[in-house]
């Protein structure tokens, strides 16, 4: 029986490897290029996400069904919680809405016990048109015996006026300063880093949402 020539079917299977490779690869660079700017690629993060203006309505909706709330009031983990699987249904899963929950005081929270006593409301919507107003007094209660002082802001008919010092007078930022010497008061006058509002929310959740509307890098 006639052989054919050494090697011969070796490099007819290499060459059709070969072109198929190239195919492969030319494919996969024409999916790249016709991919859309900004689009998640489904599989990668679970699909495209909603925009963020839906995002937006729904987190501000489900705050209204609260009563009595209010844009600036305080929220509390058990609010807040919700609006991951609200989101998760909208088609968005926040990656790292663990450390966003753990953001926000619980419900438990001394000032968020405090500030949902009539009294309480009264006075923290007397304060929360004060730059880092909630930031202030979390660290004013953190101080010994900051807890009685707050309650005595909260009892007192003018105790909005120690909050609105603190926060927009020169002297109320010495006074920080002075109280960041303290026992419990480093960094007095400096954000806490909490999330106290609906509003600080949504700041924190669009950066969560540009991170996932980037696309991933190979």
């Amino acid at each position: 029986m006639p052989m054919g020539k050494p090697g011969g079917k070796q490099k007819m299977d290499f060459c059709s490897v070969n072109r198929q490779l190239r195919l492969v690869a030319f494919l996969s660079l024409a999916v790249v290029i016709a991919w859309p700017a900004g689009v998640v690629r489904a599989g990668d993060r679970g699909g495209t996400l909603p925009s963020f203006s839906a995002v937006k309505e729904l987190v501000l909706r489900e705050f209204d069904k609260f009563p009595d709330h209010q844009p600036a009031d305080i929220i509390s983990r058990g609010q807040v919680e919700p609006v991951f699987r609200q989101l998760a249904g909208l088609g968005w899963q926040v990656a790292d809405w663990r450390e966003i929950l753990e953001a926000v005081p619980a419900d438990g929270d001394f000032l968020v016990k405090q500030l949902r006593t009539p009294g309480g409301r009264k006075f923290m919507r007397g304060i929360a048109k004060y730059p880092d107003a909630y930031d202030r007094l979390d660290r004013l209660g953190r101080l010994p015996y900051g807890k009685n002082t707050i309650r005595a802001l909260i009892r007192g008919p003018g105790g909005y006026k120690l909050i609105e010092y603190m926060t927009t007078a020169s002297g109320g930022r010495e006074l920080g300063r002075q109280l960041s010497n303290a026992p419990k008061g480093k960094n007095f006058n400096d954000p806490t880093g909490r999330i106290y509002t609906a509003k600080l929310l949504l700041a924190r959740l669009k950066e969560s949402y540009t991170a996932a509307s980037r696309p991933r890098s190979c």
